[in-house]
């Protein structure tokens, strides 16, 4: 029997301009990145630390109405929930408005409540 040695295979200039195109792509993505990156460590370093203790506190109470409203919700289901409804608003402002009324009365409604928690709560 004989061993056939295999042929190898050239590439052609033209597979080797994909590959150089798909490697600047990678690139110019990566760099992207990193400047993202720096640009969101830049904007920390100059936002006003009250305000961000602020936005913070408003993130952390929204998340905690949210959990009273819908306890057993999982996140990608409140996340959908509110791509539906957005769906369905999309730049109505009237609706909007509306959105906002029943927003506003929810925060109040869900406040957390002032004093000890009953040991029933707990």
């Amino acid at each position: 029997m004989e061993a056939q040695a295999k042929k190898r295979h050239r590439r052609t200039s033209e597979e080797r301009l994909a590959d150089l195109e798909e490697k600047q792509r990678q690139t110019e993505m990566r760099l992207r990145e990193q400047l993202a990156k720096f640009e969101q460590q830049k904007r920390s370093l100059q936002e006003n630390p009250r305000a961000r203790r602020e936005r913070e506190a408003q993130r952390r109470s929204l998340m905690d109405r949210i959990s009273r409203l819908v306890p057993d919700w999982e996140p990608a289901q409140i996340l959908a929930a509110v791509a539906e409804v957005r769906g369905r608003v999309g730049d109505d402002s009237h609706l909007l408005g509306e959105l906002d009324d029943r927003g506003n009365a929810l925060m109040q409604e869900l406040k957390p409540r002032r004093g000890r928690r009953p040991r029933s709560a707990i």
